[in-house]
C-alpha cells in the first residue's frame, strides 16, 4: 500500500457534489426552487408540481455575465457565488441574493451587498435597502415593541421598564423591578441573565493585579427578553436566580500579556444550588409586573410558556420536576392566578419536554407527545386537557411533527422504526387523520428519508439515502405516488479519487435478541485474504448513536480505513431514543459502563463472519461522551482485555463534574430524605446521584491510551481529564496525554492536528508502523 494512499480522503472536499436538497416554496405556492451542486457547477431550478415540470431558475451564463459586469469581479456559470435566493413577496419575478465581501483590512467589517434579478426581463441590479436606515435600527434596538407598536419593554442594568407609546411619542418609562442584579437578572449589557444548571459564558479575570473584575461599561438599555400576547394587553417573561450557583473556572494561558481566568456559573449532579426559574406577567391595569404561583416541584424547570392566540387572560406552561420523571403542562388565570392542571406525565428516563404543544387551531385541540406506552406517540387532546385519542400508536416511534392540516384534520409528522424490515433509525413521513385513521406513507423505499411538504400539503419532496445509497430527490404526490425525479448525487469523480462507501451490517447485541446496527470502512486495497486490525469509532449516547443512518462523505473513517484498518461504528443498547423507551433506557444508573458489552460482542461477530477481521488487534476511539466510552473501553475488566489501542478526546471521564441536567437525566437521579440528629426524616428531601468514574478504574490500565483535552473546555472540563490523568500516574500506570493550548470542546483550529495524532497513535500500536500514520504531518 501506498505510504500516501491515506491522504487520498483529504483531498475530496472540492469533488463532493450536493447530498442534500432543500425546496424553497415560493410565495406560499407549491412552486418551488432549489440548487444543485455538480461537477459542473451550481444549478438554480424551478419545479412546478402541478405541471409535473423542472425548469432552469435562470440562466446561468446570463447571470454570470450580468454579474462579473456590475461587481466587476469575474464570473461564469461554473463558480456563481451565491446559493440561496428569496423572492419579492408580492412579485415573484422579482429575486434577491446576497454577496459578502471579505474585509479589505483586518479592522475593516466584510461588506454584505444584496442584489435583484428580474427573471423576466433577465436584468440585475443592487438591490434597494430594506426601509429607512431609522426602521432598521429599530429592528435591532433595545425596544421589544408591542404587536400594536403601542408599548415596548426595555432592560437597565437587571430590571425591566415598560413603555407607552402614545401619538407617536414615548411617555415617562415605568421601572417594573427593582430587585434584580447580575445573575437574577432581566437583561443587561454586563451580562447575567443567569441559567439553572450552568454552561455557557463567563468573565475574565486577572488581567490587573490582585485578581479583581474590572468595572462594567456606562448601563444602556438592552432589548428584555419578553413575549407578549398578540393583542398586544400582556407579556410574560422568566427569570433565573443563579445567585447561589457556584462558580466553574478555566485558565487561559495564552491570554496576552498574562494568563487569564475565566469563570462561569457551572451546576454540578446532585448539587442544591442548581438555580431556580420564576415566571412573570404583565397586568396591564396595574402597569406592573406580577409574579405567578406556579410551584410545584423541588428545583422544577419551566418550558413551553406561550399565550393562546385567541386570549391574553390565561398562561400555558409546563413544569417539570428535577428528578425529569414528572411533566405536567398547566394553566393559569392571569386574574385569579389559578393554577390548572391540564396533562400529567409520569413516565421514567422519558423525554418529558421533547416538543411544544401544538394546536390544530388557535383555542382548539393540541397535540402532545408522550412516551408512556413504552414508544413517544402523539395524542389528541381537547383545549381543556380532555384526552380524546391517540392520533399515533404501535411498536415505532413519532418523532417530530411536520404540519397539521386543519382543513383535512390531518397530521404530518416523521416517524422511524415503523417499517418492516428496515433499519429503525430510517426517517419517513407520514400523515394520519387526527382520529387515527388512514395511516399514509408518504415516501416508501429502504433509506432514510428528509423528506418536505408543500404549502398546499399535495406534494412532498423525498430525500432519500443510505451510508452506502447515493441521494436521490424526487417528487411525490401527498400519498407518496413518485411524480417527478429531481436530483441523484453522481460519486464518480469520489471512487475515481480512491473513496468508497462503507458497508452495512447487523448484529446482535449481548442479550443475544436486540438488533444493533453499524457501518464498516475498508482500505481502497482490500485484500479478503489478509487481516485487518478492527478500530471502532464510538458515541454512547444515550442522547444518539455514532451510527450514520444516511448518506455521509466520512473523511476521518475513510482516512483511518486507507491505512490498513476495518474501521466501523456500531450501535448500543441505551444509546438511542428513537427506538422504544426500553431499549433508550438501557443505561440509566449506569452511565459508564452499559454499552461496552454490546460494542465487544458486536466486534466479536464481526470476526466470526469475516476472516479478515484480526479479533486480537482493536481499536476504539471517540469524542466527549466517545471520549468517555473509550477510557472506560481500555479500563474496565474484561473489556480492557480486548480493546488493545484507545483515542479518548475531550472525554467526560467524571460525569459528577458534569453538567447537572445531562448527568442528572441520562443517570439518573435519587430524591431522598433528610435525616435529622436523631436519624428521623425531617420533612424535607435532597438529591443523590454517583456516577462511576474512569478514575476509579485507573489501575486497571492495560493497553495503550491517549488522552486528548481542550484547555478552554467549558463544555466538557477538563478536570474530568486530568483526575483521570492523577489516578493514572499515582497507579504507575504509562499512557499518552496532549491538553490543547486555549481550545474548546470542538479543539477549533487545532483539529487537524489532532486527526493526524489519531492516525499516528493507530499506526504505531496497531500496526507496528508509525510512519504509515506520519506519512506527512498535514495541520488544517
Amino acid at each position: 500500500m501506498s505510504r500516501n494512499s491515506h491522504k487520498r480522503a483529504e483531498s475530496l472536499t472540492p469533488f463532493v457534489p450536493s447530498t442534500t436538497l432543500a425546496p424553497g416554496w415560493i410565495n406560499k405556492t407549491d412552486t418551488f426552487w432549489y440548487s444543485w451542486r455538480d461537477d459542473s457547477g451550481r444549478k438554480f431550478w424551478k419545479v412546478d408540481p402541478k405541471a409535473k415540470k423542472k425548469t432552469p431558475l435562470f440562466d446561468t451564463a446570463k447571470m454570470a455575465a450580468a454579474l462579473s459586469e456590475l461587481t466587476q469581479k469575474p464570473y461564469d456559470s461554473s463558480n456563481l457565488p451565491f446559493a440561496t435566493v428569496t423572492f419579492d413577496e408580492k412579485d415573484a419575478n422579482r429575486m434577491f441574493f446576497s454577496l459578502t465581501e471579505a474585509p479589505v483590512a483586518p479592522s475593516t467589517a466584510p461588506k454584505t451587498t444584496r442584489y435583484e434579478y428580474d427573471l423576466a426581463k433577465e436584468t440585475l441590479k443592487i438591490a434597494a435597502k430594506e426601509g429607512t436606515a431609522a426602521a432598521t435600527t429599530e429592528a435591532r434596538d433595545f425596544r421589544n415593541l408591542s404587536p400594536d407598536k403601542k408599548a415596548y419593554v426595555y432592560a437597565m442594568a437587571h430590571n425591566l421598564y415598560y413603555v407607552e407609546i402614545k401619538e407617536g411619542k414615548d411617555q415617562p418609562p415605568v421601572q417594573l423591578t427593582k430587585d434584580g442584579e447580575k445573575d437574577y437578572s432581566f437583561g443587561s449589557r454586563e451580562g447575567g441573565f443567569g441559567g439553572i444548571f450552568g454552561g455557557g459564558g463567563g468573565t475574565r479575570r486577572g488581567q490587573q493585579g490582585g485578581g479583581g473584575a474590572p468595572p462594567p461599561p456606562t448601563e444602556q438599555r438592552v432589548r428584555a427578553n419578553v413575549t407578549w400576547s398578540k393583542d398586544s394587553k400582556r407579556f410574560y417573561v422568566s427569570r433565573f436566580d443563579s445567585r447561589k450557583v457556584k462558580e466553574l473556572f478555566l485558565v487561559s494561558s495564552l491570554s496576552e500579556p498574562r494568563p487569564s481566568l475565566l469563570s462561569y456559573k457551572y451546576a454540578m449532579p446532585g448539587e442544591p444550588e442548581v438555580g431556580s426559574q420564576e415566571l412573570f406577567a404583565f397586568n396591564p391595569e396595574k402597569k406592573a409586573l406580577e409574579k405567578l404561583p406556579v410551584e410545584k416541584y423541588k428545583d422544577q424547570q419551566l418550558r413551553n410558556v406561550h399565550f393562546q392566540d385567541t386570549t391574553s387572560e390565561t398562561l400555558r406552561f409546563l413544569r417539570r420536576d428535577r428528578l425529569q420523571r414528572h411533566a405536567e403542562l398547566c394553566e393559569i388565570n392571569l386574574a385569579t392566578k389559578a393554577v390548572t392542571p391540564l396533562v400529567t406525565e409520569a413516565v421514567e428516563n422519558a423525554f418529558l419536554e421533547l416538543q411544544e404543544v401544538k394546536y390544530v387551531k388557535p383555542g382548539g385541540d393540541f397535540l402532545w407527545f408522550s412516551e408512556r406506552s413504552g414508544w413517544g406517540h402523539y395524542y389528541l387532546y381537547s383545549n381543556d386537557g380532555k384526552l380524546k385519542n391517540a392520533v399515533t400508536s404501535g411498536p415505532y416511534r413519532a418523532s417530530s411533527i411536520t404540519e397539521v392540516d386543519e382543513k383535512k384534520s390531518q397530521l404530518w409528522f416523521v416517524a422511524q422504526g415503523r417499517e418492516a424490515g428496515e433499519n429503525p433509525y430510517y426517517q419517513h413521513l407520514y400523515h394520519v387523520g387526527l382520529d387515527g385513521s388512514g395511516l399514509t406513507l408518504t415516501d416508501a423505499g429502504e433509506a432514510d428519508h428528509t423528506s418536505s411538504v408543500s404549502p398546499s400539503k399535495d406534494f412532498v419532496v423525498d430525500v432519500s439515502s443510505r451510508p452506502d445509497l447515493a441521494p436521490k430527490a424526487v417528487l411525490r404526490d401527498r400519498d407518496g405516488k413518485m411524480i417527478l425525479d429531481l436530483e441523484e448525487t453522481k460519486l464518480e469523480r469520489l471512487l475515481e479519487l480512491g473513496w468508497r462507501m462503507p458497508e452495512r451490517f447487523t448484529v446482535k447485541a449481548a442479550d443475544g435478541v436486540n438488533d444493533l446496527y453499524g457501518n464498516l470502512w475498508k482500505p481502497t486495497d482490500f485484500d479478503p485474504k489478509r487481516k485487518y486490525p478492527i478500530i471502532a469509532y464510538v458515541y454512547p449516547g444515550p442522547q444518539t448513536e455514532s451510527v450514520n443512518s444516511g448518506f455521509s462523505v466520512s473523511a476521518t473513517n475513510a482516512r483511518l480505513a486507507q491505512l490498513g484498518f476495518i474501521v466501523i461504528q456500531i450501535g448500543n443498547r441505551g444509546g438511542n431514543p428513537a427506538r422504544s423507551n426500553a431499549y433508550h433506557s438501557y443505561g440509566y444508573y449506569n452511565l459508564r459502563d452499559y454499552g461496552l458489552a454490546d460494542k465487544k460482542t458486536g466486534i466479536e461477530q464481526l470476526a466470526a463472519r469475516f476472516p479478515w477481521v484480526d479479533v486480537d488487534k482493536v481499536g476504539i476511539f471517540g469524542h466527549s461522551g466517545g471520549g468517555f466510552m473509550t477510557g472506560a473501553a481500555l479500563l474496565l475488566p474484561p473489556y480492557n482485555e480486548f480493546f488493545k489501542v484507545g483515542v479518548s478526546s475531550a472525554g467526560n471521564h467524571d460525569n459528577n463534574i458534569y453538567n447537572a441536567n445531562w448527568s442528572e437525566q441520562h443517570h439518573g437521579l435519587k430524591e431522598v430524605p433528610v435525616l435529622g440528629a436523631d436519624g428521623k426524616p425531617t420533612g424535607e428531601t435532597k438529591f443523590e446521584i454517583k456516577v462511576p468514574t474512569n478514575a476509579e478504574l485507573a489501575g486497571n490500565l492495560k493497553g495503550k491510551l491517549l488522552l486528548v483535552h481542550g484547555e478552554m473546555d467549558n463544555n466538557v472540563h477538563p478536570g474530568g481529564t486530568i483526575r483521570l490523568v492523577n489516578a493514572l500516574i499515582k497507579a504507575g500506570k504509562r499512557f499518552d496525554f496532549m491538553m490543547l493550548p486555549g481550545q474548546n470542546h470542538s479543539f477549533g483550529d487545532m483539529t487537524g492536528y489532532f486527526n493526524q495524532m489519531t492516525l499516528e497513535y493507530f499506526a504505531e500500536h496497531l500496526l507496528g508502523d508509525y510512519q504509515r500514520g506520519n506519512a506527512e504531518l498535514k495541520v488544517k
